[in-house]
């Protein structure tokens, strides 16, 4: 049910009447059939620059999705000063001499510096699980098909997901010895990544619009705290 201080603010905003909202919302609410109707609004407000977010339950605020609201853009011709080469900022770095773990590092820095965020953070994750797969091979030689078996599923001849990787990471922790509060570590960090990277790949709705959200991840603290337990190993 819709909130009616929120209808009645929308009609302010907007200088609309009350039966122009209304049908503005029921038709949004067709496209957007799993949110609410104060959800629904929120989209409507934030369609034309407004907002209705603090009006929202707290469950509604929670599950609100992450979604791309297209607002009018104005064109400005292009200049000398457009046509720069913008410098490439070092969101994060890693020291390999890996040909292809260089690239996945420099790719994240470009999304990153462009604004690819959504991109830059299921990279991150690309990056992340397979450093810590190295870690398993590092760890546990591949002279035994239970080694095998901690990252690469035999049967279906595929490696494992990402979510298997830390499960099977942290059953075997004792095994790192005095590193094992570093592997914790990492591993609780890292289960950010599980879920999260997984709903940007496979949702609409989850869009990382700003750095903060990428910036919070800690996604250097992790790939630094990997290279050190990669050196105690």
């Amino acid at each position: 049910m819709l909130n009616l201080a929120i209808l009645k603010y929308l009609v302010k905003k907007t200088g609309k009447k009350e039966k122009s909202v209304r049908n503005g919302l029921a038709k949004l609410h067709q496209r957007y059939s799993s949110l609410t109707m104060n959800q629904v609004a929120q989209v409507y407000a934030l369609e034309r620059g407004l907002s209705v977010r603090s009006k929202l339950t707290p469950e509604e605020k929670k599950t609100f999705p992450h979604l791309d609201i297209q607002k009018p853009t104005t064109i400005i011709k292009k200049t000398a000063s457009n046509d720069k080469k913008r410098q490439v900022k070092q969101f994060i770095k890693y020291d390999t001499v890996d040909p292809f773990i260089r690239a996945h590092i420099d790719e994240v820095n470009k999304c990153y510096t462009f604004g690819a965020y959504t991109a830059a953070f299921i990279l991150c994750r690309k990056i992340i699980e397979n450093l810590l797969t190295d870690i398993i091979r590092k760890k546990f030689p591949q002279n035994t098909l239970a080694n095998i078996e901690l990252y690469f599923d035999t049967s279906r001849r595929r490696t494992r997901d990402f979510s298997e990787i830390l499960k099977n990471l942290r059953t075997r922790a004792n095994d790192f010895g005095a590193e094992k509060t570093l592997l914790e570590r990492i591993l609780t960090k890292a289960d950010v990544f599980k879920d999260d990277a997984n709903d940007k790949a496979h949702s609409w709705y989850h869009i990382v619009k700003r750095p903060k959200e990428l910036e919070d991840a800690e996604v250097q603290s992790i790939i630094d705290m990997i290279s050190t337990l990669e050196k105690k190993i």
